[in-house]
């Protein structure tokens, strides 16, 4: 039971906290936030009226029952103010496997998203799957069906994010964004040999045509998206499974075990042997 547990919690969600946080609730820009901390923030106003400032200060203000849904960056700046009678119940979510590298890659271009009172088609089932989420932190001790409910919620936190993304990837399949279908391909096939001349072809663009309507769609460009994919995929191989590292540099598409050292050490700041060693000892 307790591998199976294991398993579930590496391919679902979980919940870092949640709980009622005070206000005001302010995030600076943080140098110390790279690329490799991916995870969704949800913050409820379950009472009150609350304004929120975000990077351009242009105030938004959220009223009660509405929700705010945040992909946070380094160069971030988010201000949560509101009256002392205001509540706001606040989860970080850390999304695993491919919806981690769904959420990465949504949130190049959006990762701020609300949830206001004219949704009441899905406004409702989130309100309660809060509170259930806060139900089932607040108990001592928690059984194992308490902890996979409480992955299924964050699992459902995490599409949520995705799906209320303006050009998500997960919904968006008219031609004119055609690309969105190849970089799910790539997220879900890292280990290809993808090559820009090729996947330009294939879509009847000029390499330079390629590569800028990609960034449109992506943030980045072809090569420094599978970069950031494959790393991520390397990463997640090597604090989940015993898998040797040449393996793992293969299955990522590296043709090399230096090579996969190199860009790991570049990325994260610390050797694959590291990266794992640092897991093991939280398990």
């Amino acid at each position: 039971m307790e591998k199976l547990h294991q398993v579930f919690l590496s391919s679902n969600a979980e919940v870092e906290f949640i709980e009622y946080c005070s206000l005001p609730c302010i995030y600076f820009p943080d140098t110390h936030l790279s690329g490799a901390d991916c995870f969704v923030e949800v913050f409820y106003i379950s009472d009150g009226t609350v304004d929120l400032m975000f990077n351009d200060l242009s105030k938004k203000e959220i009223l009660s029952g509405e929700f705010i849904l945040l992909n946070r960056k380094e160069s971030d700046c988010f201000i949560l103010s509101g009256n002392s009678d205001a509540a706001i119940l606040h989860a970080k979510i850390l999304p695993c496997g491919l919806y981690q590298d769904l959420v990465m890659c949504q949130g190049y271009n959006e990762h701020l998203q609300f949830l206001r009172k004219e949704r009441t088609d899905i406004l409702p089932a989130a309100v309660e799957m809060m509170k259930l989420l806060l139900h089932l932190n607040l108990r001592e001790e928690k059984t194992h069906a308490c902890l996979f409910m409480e992955i299924s919620i964050a699992f459902f936190f995490v599409q949520l994010y995705l799906t209320e993304s303006p050009g998500s990837l997960l919904t968006l399949h008219d031609p004119k964004h055609q690309l969105s279908g190849l970089m799910l391909e790539i997220i879900k096939n890292p280990g290809i040999q993808w090559q820009v001349k090729d996947m330009a072809k294939k879509y009847n663009m000029s390499t330079n045509l390629f590569i800028s309507e990609f960034r449109k769609v992506s943030g980045l460009t072809p090569f420094s998206f599978l970069k950031k994919i494959r790393l991520r995929r390397g990463k997640k191989l090597l604090e989940n499974t015993d898998k040797p590292v040449s393996v793992i540099a293969s299955e990522c598409g590296y043709n090399s075990h230096a090579s996969f050292t190199f860009y790991i050490r570049r990325e994260f700041g610390i050797s694959p042997v590291k990266i794992r060693e640092n897991a093991q000892k939280k398990t």
